[in-house]
């Protein structure tokens, strides 16, 4: 617990560089929320020198949140951000021109956990639930639970706190009530602390862009066989962690900090488990999902769809998959 604990006091965890040969540029990969092991999938394409087998001069960077690895993507001082497909909509509809090229998860993976003494949907009444930021995928799926829960958002106070640790850490201080959560942490919280959970939304059926590749089109545009050599790292490092467990458990034992029983669940729920999904494109009802819930208080949602806003390029994916990339990686 007390590494968790040092971890939630740093907003970013890593910012390396590799000394690469001269003839390689430098380029830059962030995850946006970075305490789920689907993570690893970038990890391993780092610590493994993956990109750099693609001509790539890799340099990775941990960030607690996506909404700043997203604002440093529309800096250009991004190539690729691995964060919720939401921040990509409420992007472009600010005229933005980010686009999604491939997917990590396609569902909430989150659990709403609550304190001990909240028993029930209604004992939420007059109690703080935290996300990470307004207009986040915390702040969306916040609002899938209370809608499944049957509590009326008013009856709730919603608060901004920061990533899954800084959350896990305001719950257990009692500083929130309540807040979403993924593993390890849920099961930490359960077991550790006698917390509560109301609702598994990874039961709820509710498509969602919850990791996926992001790019600017411009950069794509300019940059496309740059931006394909890096979903080949990424890939590649994909199978290595999945071929490879040992590595796997190592990689989030370092970036999580956590051991034990606790890396295994998270190898297992997401790698095991979900990994593939890195293979293919977000679910388009996903994005239509956030499109709608945005369009509740933003006249400029209204009447979008993914196509209007140039949300999803599947060329990326549908490249590497021709050229039989994939297959020379399954067993």
């Amino acid at each position: 617990m007390k590494a968790i604990y040092r971890t939630v006091l740093s907003l970013v965890l890593a910012v390396a560089g590799v000394r690469g040969a001269a003839a390689q540029e430098k380029f830059r990969v962030a995850s946006g929320g970075f305490s789920t092991a689907v993570h690893a999938v970038v990890w391993a394409a780092y610590e493994k020198k993956i990109f750099q087998k693609y001509g790539l001069d890799g340099q990775y960077l941990a960030l607690e949140s996506g909404t700043p690895a997203m604002q440093a993507l529309l800096a250009n001082e991004l190539q690729i951000v691995f964060t919720t497909g939401a921040l990509a909509v409420t992007a472009n509809l600010q005229g933005a021109d980010t686009t999604i090229i491939a997917g990590g998860l396609n569902f909430i993976p989150n659990k709403l956990l609550v304190r001990p003494e909240i028993k029930r949907p209604e004992d939420l009444k007059g109690r703080r639930i935290a996300i990470s930021r307004f207009g986040s995928a915390s702040d969306y799926a916040t609002q899938v639970a209370l809608e499944k829960l049957g509590v009326n958002p008013k009856d709730v106070t919603i608060v901004q706190v920061g990533g899954n640790l800084t959350r896990f850490a305001a719950l257990m201080n009692n500083t929130v009530q309540a807040t979403l959560l993924a593993e390890p942490l849920t099961t930490m919280g359960i077991r550790d602390h006698r917390m509560n959970s109301l609702i598994d939304l990874a039961e709820s059926g509710v498509p969602f862009p919850q990791n996926c590749f992001i790019v600017r089109r411009s950069y794509l545009e300019a940059n496309r066989g740059k931006i394909v050599n890096a979903m080949k790292a990424i890939i590649e490092g994909y199978f290595a962690v999945k071929n490879d467990k040992a590595l796997g458990l190592q990689l989030i034992k370092k970036y999580i900090r956590v051991e034990g029983d606790d890396a295994n669940i998270s190898y297992e729920y997401y790698l095991a488990k979900y990994g593939s999904d890195v293979l293919v494109m977000p679910d388009r009802k996903g994005i239509e999902f956030i499109l709608s819930q945005v369009a509740a208080t933003n006249a400029k949602a209204k009447g979008q769809t993914p196509e209007s806003l140039r949300l999803l390029d599947a060329s990326v994916l549908d490249e590497i998959k021709k050229s039989g990339f994939i297959d020379k990686f399954k067993r």
